[in-house]
């Protein structure tokens, strides 16, 4: 910032001595453009610092005022008793992930939430929720299979799996997957190719849509609202925040 201010009041002494000059017909506006244009080019990585600072200045600046505006009109979603859980049951903080399994957002993502986990065992609950993008061929078929896992006791150990290799997810691996966590395969395949399970994540794609979760990953804390794979101390400051909305004065 200081460094942009210092630029900003060097340009303005320019500016302010170049149309001082113009004014009293010392120069010509091509002269003026041609010092303007060596300025520019013997400070490239001053003007470069300078415009990039400015912009990610005013990015913190929206993502601030999105967060606030999260916090103020927060959001009410269903928790279906099919949908995967993991943490205290009655934790303060509970996490609803809409995902992705073939997005590597949503990869990053979910190694986030994972650390997020284990830095609070106690405090936060993890609410799982599939959003396949029509554009991810695999996403789909990875949630069914999922879900598949899911109703003999293995979906987190599976949605580890899916994520370690959403780059190259396949019906291949869907199999080899279930075979390597001792899935029964015949009742693997007959739930993942089930109305029950199509409906079940039909279910979730409503419920973001209802919400306007278009993008993954999406995560909603208590309500409120985190868009994309937003980085560890952002999604703690979020969570002391809510834990802080707990506490006595």
């Amino acid at each position: 910032m200081k460094r942009m201010m210092r630029f900003i009041g060097f340009a303005c002494v320019i500016l302010f001595g170049l149309t001082t000059a113009t004014a009293g017909g010392a120069i010509s506006e091509e002269q003026v453009r041609e010092i303007v244009k060596q300025v520019i080019k013997e400070n490239p990585k001053l003007i470069f610092d300078t415009v990039n600072n400015y912009v990610k200045e005013q990015q913190k600046k929206k993502q601030e005022q999105a967060l606030e505006a999260s916090f103020k009109n927060r959001i009410k979603d269903v928790i279906s008793k099919n949908n995967p859980t993991k943490g205290p049951e009655k934790a303060p903080i509970t996490i609803i992930e809409y995902t992705d399994f073939q997005c590597p957002y949503c990869t990053r993502g979910a190694e986030t939430i994972h650390r997020i986990m284990e830095m609070y065992p106690n405090e936060v609950r993890l609410v799982f929720k599939n959003n396949p993008l029509k554009f991810h061929p695999q996403a789909l078929p990875a949630a069914k299979a999922a879900l598949a896992a899911n109703k003999q006791g293995k979906f987190w150990e599976y949605h580890d799996l899916l994520f370690k290799n959403s780059a190259k997810l396949n019906e291949e691996m869907f199999l080899k997957f279930a075979r390597d966590l001792g899935l029964d395969i015949e009742k693997f395949n007959k739930d993942r190719n089930s109305e029950e399970i199509a409906k079940q994540i039909e279910h979730d794609q409503t419920q973001a849509a209802e919400h306007k979760l278009m993008g993954t990953p999406t995560f909603i804390l208590n309500g409120v609202v985190i868009r994309g794979a937003q980085p560890l101390p952002y999604f703690r400051m979020v969570i002391e925040r809510l834990l802080s909305e707990g506490k006595p004065g």
